[in-house]
């Protein structure tokens, strides 16, 4: 379960580490409310002062959260700091999480570092899976730990049933667990291979599908012209695109390479190796929100917003990607025919503007 996690967590990483190219290097102006009460955004360094009615979906490398959530606060990033109260579930993802206010349901988070503090009410259960975890607030509901380190404050208390993987953890955590503790203490080489064998895990499958989402939400807030664009190339021609991003896949790094041992091509080869790896990370969204648009379509026979079309297609591509070899080749197809189209998006583009 722990190689899955620090797997999607690399992903992550990568993510927020090419997001200011994508967003060019935007902060707290990138972000977007919708009529409902929700609000999306993406940036390098992001802070929310203000209250929010409904859900807030969030990713960037700092994101901090002062004013209170209505609904769900969904968010990855390489720090998330969250001050305010939210009023419904907490779903995280990035390489420290710090959850400050009281939470209204569950908190979900799977990071390097976790922090609940002592001030922090969650009324619903855990689900965290980290490198360090430190608990010192009161959680009304169960717990599901997995944790190289577990720590806990004097005023940690949790309520229901603790079930915990960790290598290490306090000896006094009966005395601070109102249920059923169940521990399971993992080594470092059992850790290492444990893995392997695992199945389908449930954390790992929701980190995976968090990180789809997020991604794939702030693309399209921020870019729907482009991702729409994409999106009807891939319609028009999957073959063409994919074997297009099937050739783009193999000869843009040759050409890096070559490049990268000219004199004067060294820029232009980091140039080419930071924009193929934007449009891999990138690829599969358009591709989720088509086969979600029209699985959406010739289910319920009505259309939708491209929005619920995405989380549609990203959900059942997830689930798709669990089957064994099958998901990898679909996970693979998905990426070379978006790339493709991507390609020639831009080709499109750049005809038009000369």
């Amino acid at each position: 379960m722990k190689k899955r996690l620090v797997s999607g967590l690399i992903l992550l990483i990568i993510f927020f580490a090419v997001l200011p190219c994508s967003a060019g290097a935007a902060d707290e102006d990138v972000l977007k409310y919708t009529s409902s009460g929700n609000a999306f955004g993406g940036g390098e360094n992001l802070q929310i002062d203000r209250d929010i009615q409904g859900d807030l979906v969030l990713a960037g490398s700092r994101l901090e959260i002062n004013g209170n959530t209505g609904d769900d606060f969904i968010g990855a990033g390489g720090e998330l700091i969250v001050n305010g109260n939210v009023s419904g579930n907490i779903i995280a993802a990035g390489g420290l999480i710090r959850v400050n206010g009281d939470v209204g349901g569950d908190v979900a988070a799977a990071g390097g570092q976790i922090f609940l503090s002592r001030d922090s009410v969650v009324e619903g259960d855990l689900l965290l899976g980290g490198g360090e975890i430190t608990l010192d607030g009161t959680v009304n509901g169960n717990g599901d730990i997995s944790a190289g380190t577990l720590r806990t404050g004097d005023d940690f208390e949790l309520r229901g049933d603790l079930r915990l993987q960790a290598q290490n953890y306090p000896s006094d955590l009966d005395s601070k667990v109102g249920g059923n503790l169940n521990v399971t203490q993992v080594n470092a080489t059992e850790e290492q291979y444990a893995g392997a064998a695992g199945g389908f895990s449930i954390l790992s499958f929701i980190i995976g599908l968090l990180a789809a989402l997020v991604l794939g939400l702030v693309l399209i807030y921020l870019f729907p012209g482009f991702v729409r664009g994409v999106a009807e190339l891939v319609k028009d021609s999957p073959l063409k695109t994919g074997l297009l991003g099937f050739l783009a896949l193999i000869f843009l790094p040759i050409l890096a390479l070559i490049l990268l041992f000219t004199i004067f091509g060294w820029s232009l080869s980091i140039l080419i190796i930071l924009l193929l790896t934007l449009a891999v990370l990138i690829a599969t969204i358009p591709v989720k929100l088509l086969a979600g648009e029209i699985i959406y379509n010739k289910i319920l026979k009505k259309e939708a917003r491209e929005i619920v079309y995405y989380v549609v297609g990203a959900v059942i591509f997830a689930v798709l990607y669990e089957i064994p070899f099958v998901g990898t080749l679909i996970s693979f197809i998905a990426l070379i025919i978006g790339l493709g189209a991507i390609i020639v998006w831009l080709a499109i583009r750049a005809r038009s503007a000369s």
